[in-house]
């Protein structure tokens, strides 16, 4: 596909790439896509290998010729909103936080925007487990108040105005849809805060040491964001929920810690907002793939704490 300006919402993101990049349908031969990059951008890089992890962005390890580890990934922003990123983690990692330098940003011939950005040492957790909630959550106060005096950041998007799958999908949407229209209706419009925000704040994206150090929130993708901070952590029950496919003593424990902070960290009131945000989202996506497993699964989402 080749990327529309017009179809860029206000954040930058081209709703019909992300929906193709985080599908696993847009994997490209890594020699291909590093030819191009070389190509276009003027580098001289050099493929290691494949992540073993993650499906979106398709990520590919690669050196460059003074040595450096680097990755490159894909991107459903505009080249404007990545080089904004760049800047915004240059200023993150000055202060201490332990995220990837954005070396290259580059429009492909197709109009997607690779990266080439810094890889960083350190996996993901291999276990989910109390501490590990524990972990994140203290690496994401590590974003409080850095994005003071950047009002060209954008701000997280809330839910909005297109409801029409969830009005047709089934009685248990269609209730859900009520709620999140209430909350839409009685809420706040916009987020609010200075934090810097992570776009995806999930399990994968954060990386341990063996010695279970933090070293590093990688997978900017998406654009940094503007706000409040504890909105992410919200966004790492979608992997949690995903786990309770096939679940374990571990989890539960992670999950009643989870539930432990955001009750105390975020008002009720926001929280019933952030979560409506991501039940629409993930809602609206998984039946416009027919996936009547995810659609099933965001349903006891949804439940979990709007009918509660």
């Amino acid at each position: 596909m080749t990327v529309g300006k017009n179809s860029r919402r206000a954040d930058g993101v081209d709703p019909a790439l992300a929906r193709l990049l985080t599908s696993g349908d847009h994997v490209r031969d890594p020699g291909e896509l590093l030819a191009q990059v070389n190509r276009r951008a003027g580098c001289d890089l050099t493929l290691v290998g494949v992540a073993e992890h993650g499906v979106s962005g398709g990520a590919v390890y690669v050196q460059s010729p003074d040595g450096r580890p680097g990755v490159v990934t894909l991107s459903p922003t505009s080249p404007e909103r990545m080089r904004q990123t760049a800047d915004v983690l240059a200023d993150a990692r000055a202060a201490g936080v332990p995220v990837p330098r954005h070396d290259v940003i580059v429009e492909l011939d197709d109009g997607v925007v690779a990266l080439v950005q810094e890889r960083l040492d350190g996996a993901p957790a291999g276990r989910v487990d109390p501490d590990i909630i524990d972990a994140m959550v203290a690496t994401n106060e590590l974003f409080a108040g850095l994005l003071a005096g950047r009002p060209d950041v954008p701000i997280p998007m809330l839910p909005d105005t297109d409801y029409d799958l969830l009005e047709n999908h089934s009685a248990r949407t269609r209730r859900l849809l009520r709620i999140i229209r209430e909350v839409g209706e009685s809420g706040p419009r916009e987020m609010t805060g200075d934090d810097l925000v992570h776009p995806d704040y999930t399990l994968g994206n954060v990386l341990y040491d063996e010695s279970g150090r933090v070293t590093g929130v990688v997978d900017w993708n998406w654009g940094a964001l503007r706000g409040d901070r504890h909105f992410a952590l919200v966004k790492i029950y979608i992997d949690l929920f995903w786990m309770t496919l096939s679940p374990s003593r571990p989890l539960w424990s992670a999950m009643n810690r989870l539930d432990e902070i955001v009750d105390e960290l975020i008002s009720p009131s926001l929280l019933r907002l952030y979560w409506s945000h991501i039940t629409l989202n993930q809602l609206q996506f998984w039946i416009r793939d027919n996936n009547a497993q995810a659609i099933e699964l965001f349903l006891r989402f949804g439940e979990h704490r709007l009918l509660a």
